[in-house]
């Protein structure tokens, strides 16, 4: 059973993995947990208490912002600044070599320097916002650029394996999936539903003695994976891979390529 403890653990890591305040709803999709559990363990306030209790802001902190007056005096200061260090500069080389000429057009005056603060675009100034510049739409890939690429995919295929009615290795989650499919009854496993939400699969495990134990399960073609897409470990009893290669892997690894030699013998 789920304790009050681990749905708070879980809010906590849940909640530094988000940029702006943490939702219900991105709750559940990086943690796994469900919308029931929250409301058993926390009749009274449901999300909210758990928010309350896991000390998750509401609002993100946001930085305090000068007003526009204000801002253009402290940018003309730091151009005073900059201008006085130049020359401060130029005059010392100056004195070191009297030989060496300046170029006037190095020579950084205040007033020019005060002039180019002045003509920078404030246009912010009267509403306070800040002005953000539109996201650069990814290029649209053409027609025949994704038929390629399609027919890319479709042409690779994984390791000969001959097992029943595949005959090559998956080479991607997909493949996975499907080879769990497969032989799921066999290994001791039923399914109960697969969804496109974290984790992948809800299914119980045969323990034996008539027994079943809940379990869920992320599909993954390398078991690395899970830990390089950033999932929470809390939220995932196990994963099913084709290659397990993540020795330190906090949760129960299944490696189909192992299970399926065994069947195979």
């Amino acid at each position: 059973m789920v304790t009050k403890e681990e749905l708070i653990n879980a809010a906590k890591r849940a909640d530094k993995k988000t940029d702006g305040p943490l939702s219900q709803n991105d709750f559940i999709r990086i943690t796994g947990f469900r919308e029931w559990q929250i409301e058993n363990l926390f009749p009274e306030g449901g999300w909210s208490e758990l928010k309350r209790l896991a000390k998750i802001e509401s609002q993100p902190v946001r930085p305090k912002k000068l007003p526009g007056k204000k801002a253009i005096r402290k940018k003309k200061t730091i151009a005073k600044k900059k201008t006085t260090t130049k020359e401060k500069t130029i005059a010392k080389e100056d004195v070191i070599d009297q030989k060496e000429s300046i170029d006037p057009e190095e020579v950084v005056t205040q007033e020019d320097a005060i002039t180019e603060v002045d003509s920078l675009d404030l246009s912010d100034e009267k509403t306070n916002h800040k002005i953000v510049q539109p996201p650069i739409s990814p290029p649209v890939q053409s027609k025949k650029e994704m038929e390629e690429r399609i027919k890319m995919e479709i042409a690779e295929f994984g390791e000969l394996i001959d097992f029943r009615g595949l005959r090559h290795a998956p080479i991607n989650e997909n493949g996975v999936i499907y080879l769990f499919g497969m032989v799921s009854h066999e290994i001791g496993f039923m399914v109960e539903a697969v969804h496109a939400a974290f984790p992948d699969c809800e299914a119980k495990r045969n323990t034996g003695n008539n027994r079943y134990q809940r379990v869920r399960i992320k599909f993954e073609y390398k078991s690395s994976n899970f830990k390089s897409q950033g999932y929470d470990s809390a939220g995932a009893d196990m994963i099913v891979c084709w290659i397990h290669d993540w020795p330190d892997c906090p949760i129960e690894v299944l490696e189909l390529k192992n299970a399926i030699d065994k069947l195979k013998r």
